[in-house]
């Protein structure tokens, strides 16, 4: 009797889109290509039509959908949300989405930043997902950021409860959890492709024009806690101090829009320095991936170019400037020797020596304990099937480049 092909259900915020969390929906759908390429894999996203021109045949079997954050939006509060799940009747355009869930062998809820006090609402999506899938599946949590956790920690601990495993990527987030989770820092996740550089679907090491520049930018202007200028200004003699000029320089826009706003009052106060730059728009950096090596310098506010440029070799400068400790706490655990520099309301801030990366066996480590959160999820079995599932993704893969 032929068995039925696994179900595997991702809850993720993918689409908005944020090349931190596509990152990460891509490095596990890639991963899912290797180790499960005859599943059915569903994203469930908050923006699934832009997600699924983002993810486009990184998984053979790829569906993408909303169904869970469209419950959440509607339910009133968590319990309502697990409520629903069990009687979505309520809503009856969902309930052929949450029957599919229902039968999920795995439900994966991906890491990033997005389950904290910043989103209260995306407690909601955390107690839907910890209400679908078969009585034997697998609920698994991995790269989770959880602080600043004040408001919804105790809304939370139901529903972690609920999961086999949570692995988050940093201590203050272990630290919210409930006891009795069976739980572990593992670090982001990221980290499963964070220092390769295939060259699809934002994994790869970007357009030769702005990787052969000596300095890379990357400047928010979302959460931030300093006015738009104030941050532009020190940005600006930071790259005074480092030597850096717009010929040598490149300027990466993880948010399309959003990631411009800063760099635009740049250009404003200092049009001469900033001559020349490349400008790398997200759907530049969606396709050919961050433009990071070794030799360079990074200034950047933003975590994932910090993690991933300094897996690269790149050296760098991590800048804090929002509200509350949010950012501090996710800089400081990437863990390479990057200085965390916070520029703040008063003004007087100092520009640091940039850092290093990581050593190689600093490197492996993140890399094993990515492989390992991969493993106890998606553990590959006999020599056969590693086989089976080694050919058939590398004949997705040609399938894929055409």
């Amino acid at each position: 009797m032929r068995r039925e092909r696994e179900l595997i259900y991702l809850v993720a915020p993918s689409g908005h889109p944020n090349f931190g969390d596509e990152f990460i929906a891509s490095a596990w759908l890639r991963e899912l290509a290797r180790r499960r390429p005859r599943a059915r894999v569903v994203l469930d996203c908050h923006t699934p039509g832009v997600a699924a021109v983002l993810h486009h045949r990184v998984h053979p079997d790829l569906t993408v959908t909303d169904t869970l954050w469209r419950l959440a939006e509607r339910a009133e509060t968590p319990d309502d949300a697990a409520a629903v799940v069990a009687d979505p009747g309520r809503f009856p355009e969902l309930v052929s989405g949450v029957h599919l869930a229902a039968h999920a062998d795995v439900v994966h809820v991906l890491g990033g930043g997005w389950i904290n006090d910043h989103w209260p609402h995306h407690t909601k999506v955390v107690a839907a997902a910890a209400s679908v899938g078969r009585p034997q599946a697998v609920r698994a949590a991995t790269g989770q950021g959880l602080t600043p956790a004040t408001e919804v920690a105790a809304d939370l601990a139901p529903w972690w409860a609920r999961f086999d495993r949570v692995d988050v990527r940093d201590t203050p987030s272990l630290d919210v959890l409930p006891a009795g989770v069976d739980a572990a820092v593992s670090g982001d996740d990221a980290w499963l492709y964070a220092a390769d550089t295939v060259v699809r679907h934002g994994l790869g090491q970007g357009t030769a024009d702005a990787r052969d520049r000596d300095f890379v930018l990357c400047a928010q202007s979302d959460l931030l806690g300093v006015p738009v200028e104030q941050l532009a200004q020190w940005l600006l003699d930071a790259l005074r101090a480092l030597g850096a000029t717009g010929p040598r320089l490149a300027v990466v826009e993880c948010i399309p829009r959003g990631d411009a706003v800063v760099w635009d009052h740049m250009r404003r106060l200092d049009p001469h320095l900033c001559a020349g730059a490349h400008f790398v728009a997200f759907d530049e950096l969606w396709t050919h991936g961050l433009p990071a090596r070794p030799g360079q310098t990074w200034v950047t506010t933003r975590y994932h170019p910090h993690l991933i440029a300094a897996a690269r070799g790149a050296r760098g400068i991590a800048v804090v400037a929002h509200e509350g400790p949010y950012y501090q706490v996710k800089h400081e655990a990437v863990g390479s020797s990057w200085p965390v520099v916070a520029v703040t309301g008063s003004s007087g801030t100092e520009v640091p020596a940039a850092g290093p990366g990581f050593t190689e066996g600093q490197l492996r480590e993140r890399s094993e304990l990515a492989r390992a959160v991969a493993d106890r999820i998606y553990p590959v079995g006999r020599l056969a099937d590693v086989v089976r599932n080694t050919f058939e993704a590398l004949r997705d893969k040609l399938w894929a480049q055409g």
